[in-house]
C-alpha cells in the first residue's frame, strides 16, 4: 500500500507518494513519467510520517532554506544504472550545477544521452536535484516538469544559466 498526498508548491501541485518505510516519489502533476510504476488501486489518499516529513522538507526548501535531502528515506527503485545516476544527482550541492557529461564521468558512463534519460526518469522531483543538471552548453536544457519549473528552481537556488 502507498499513501498519496498533494502539495501546492510555487511550481504547481506536487504529488507525493510514500510507503510506511520510504518516499516513493514526488512529481509535478502532468510531468513526464508522472506516478511511474504505480497502480491507482494501490494508492490511498492519506498521510503518514514519511509524507509529513516530505512536506516539511518542501516547506523549508521553497522558503529558501537548505534542508538536507538525506533526512528523507527514499524507496529502492529503478534500474542499477538509474540508481547510480540518481545517487550522483544527490551529490550536486545546493546552488551549483553539473552537466550530463560530468555525471557520466563520475559514474564511468561515456553516454551523456544515457545519463540524460536516467535523469529524466528521476522520481523525486526537487528532492533529488535533477533541475541542477544543465547541458555542457550552459543552456537550460530539458526538464521532466517543464522549463518554467526548472527556471524557478534554479533561480531559487541562485544558479545562473544561459537563457537562450
Amino acid at each position: 500500500m502507498f499513501y498519496r498526498q498533494y502539495y501546492l508548491s510555487p511550481i504547481g501541485r506536487l504529488c507525493l507518494v510514500a510507503s510506511d518505510q520510504a518516499l516513493y516519489g514526488i512529481w509535478l502533476e502532468g510531468q513526464n513519467h508522472y506516478q511511474a510504476g504505480l497502480d491507482e488501486e494501490n494508492l490511498v489518499d492519506a498521510s503518514n510520517s514519511i509524507l509529513e516529513m516530505s512536506r516539511a522538507w518542501l516547506d523549508a526548501y521553497f522558503k529558501g532554506d537548505k534542508p538536507c535531502p538525506a533526512d528523507l528515506p527514499l524507496a529502492d527503485r529503478g534500474t542499477a544504472f538509474q540508481q547510480k545516476v540518481w545517487s550522483a544527482l544527490r551529490t550536486i550541492p545546493y546552488g551549483q550545477s553539473s552537466s550530463y557529461s560530468q555525471i557520466g564521468k563520475a559514474i564511468s558512463c561515456q553516454s551523456a544521452q544515457a545519463v540524460g534519460t536516467a535523469v529524466g526518469k528521476n522520481p523525486w522531483l526537487v528532492l533529488v536535484p535533477c533541475h541542477r543538471v544543465l547541458p555542457s552548453s550552459g543552456h537550460l536544457g530539458n526538464y521532466a516538469a517543464g522549463e518554467d519549473a526548472k527556471r524557478f528552481l534554479l533561480r531559487l537556488e541562485g544558479l545562473r544559466f544561459d537563457k537562450s
